[in-house]
């Protein structure tokens, strides 16, 4: 264990190149569990209970939400990312069998919520005890783009390779495989990062007493920033093609244009953004959200400002959740508050924005139609900026400058 001041300030090439890719394969198994209503349809199953089988995963979700981190705190934090890889592999070969059994099927809606959920908190963990704060944003900005890449072209390529090989059960074992291989290549990344300095991660469980605290000092505010943003995110893309539709517009226009941009933004600025302010940072991203909200509710049918309007809601929602999370964390050491607590209740936060507002967002459109859920998203992700105002910093300082 070291002090926060011995922490180096970039992550080894040989361990953290493994790391990403490993990311991005098991975001690319998470995202192809979209591909499941498709299989169905193939199969000559009933369509309607793709949803379902994945809905079955949110209470696996939640489980491993609230407990990865007691796991992690037994077994080890890689040891426990690895063994949700291992679920990973698991959900994709049940999927796989879906033509099998349906019930199959529901087995691999609970393994991926399970292990999606695991790494999803643990991983930025990773990070953020072996590196100084100068660094952290950084990588964790180069982490959420490997997981954007692969789920965002999860989709795509399962259905190109579906075409080609003719059936979707190839695409799922393959995957299982490819999780399978990122199991491995995390327990090489294990071994590699093996008396690499680091912040002690003793107390890596939540306990009912320490979440209490994180909700109750400032660090609420980051924590409920990136809850509202996610709700943008989620409903934007839930009701994406109600919206195209309703504009006459082709959905994946918005889907491809949303993915690359995002993609480019977190590799191409996570070297920049390191050295900005983070609140200013934040403003500015939570500006451009906003924007791309008034864009789409303004756009009638313009192919040309639906790109935009993608683009901008990309920069401004795709460095969110980074940028967000080391706001977070900082402010927790700043309160001598657990930073892996912080960081867990962080991204059950984004959990319960992304899974939570469809819902609401589906009343809306029924009842009022996909404009008036569009403005209600535009005022909830208005908030943020009112909520990033409360935050006391005296002067801007940059992330390099708080303490862990």
């Amino acid at each position: 264990m070291s002090a926060p001041a011995e922490l180096p300030s970039a992550l080894k090439a040989t361990a953290f190149i493994p790391f990403l890719v490993a990311s991005a394969a098991l975001a690319a198994a998470y995202g192809a569990s979209f591909l499941l209503a498709d299989y169905l349809r193939a199969s000559g199953l009933d369509v309607s209970m793709a949803g379902t089988v994945i809905s079955s995963g949110i209470f696996t979700m939640i489980i491993s939400s609230l407990f990865a981190g007691w796991i992690a705190q037994r077994i080890g934090l890689m040891s426990t990312i690895i063994a949700a890889a291992g679920a990973m592999s698991a959900a994709m070969l049940a999927f796989g069998l879906t033509r099998v059994d349906l019930r199959i099927a529901f087995a691999g809606g609970l393994l991926l919520g399970l292990g999606w959920s695991a790494f999803n908190i643990l991983a930025p963990l990773q990070i953020i005890h072996h590196l100084k704060p100068s660094a952290r944003i950084r990588y964790l900005t180069l982490l959420s783009g490997a997981q954007m890449a692969g789920l965002g072209f999860a989709s795509p390529t399962g259905h190109f390779l579906a075409h080609r090989f003719g059936s979707f059960y190839v695409v799922y074992i393959g995957l299982a495989c490819v999780c399978l291989s990122a199991a491995v290549a995390l327990a090489i990344v294990r071994k590699l990062m093996q008396g690499t300095p680091h912040l002690s991660m003793a107390a890596v469980g939540i306990t009912p007493s320490q979440a209490a605290s994180v909700l109750c000092s400032t660090t609420r505010m980051p924590i409920a920033m990136i809850g509202l943003a996610a709700c943008a995110f989620a409903g934007l893309s839930t009701y994406q093609t109600a919206y195209a539709e309703s504009r006459h517009l082709p959905a994946e226009l918005f889907f491809l244009t949303f993915t690359l941009t995002t993609v480019v933004c977190r590799f191409t600025l996570a070297p920049a953004i390191s050295r900005l302010p983070v609140r200013k940072l934040a403003f500015a991203l939570f500006i451009a959200t906003l924007a791309a909200l008034a864009l789409f509710i303004w756009n009638r049918s313009s192919s040309i400002v639906y790109v935009i309007s993608a683009c901008v809601f990309a920069i401004g929602y795709g460095l969110t959740y980074s940028t967000l999370n080391s706001m977070a964390v900082n402010l927790a050491g700043d309160a001598e508050l657990s930073v892996p607590v912080t960081s867990q209740v962080f991204t059950i936060a984004y959990f319960a924005g992304v899974f939570g507002f469809p819902y609401i967002a589906g009343m809306l459109v029924a009842h009022g139609g996909i404009n008036l859920m569009l403005t209600v998203t535009l005022a909830i992700a208005s908030v943020n900026v009112l909520l990033l105002a409360r935050i006391h910093s005296g002067s801007p300082r940059p992330a390099v400058t708080t303490h862990y």
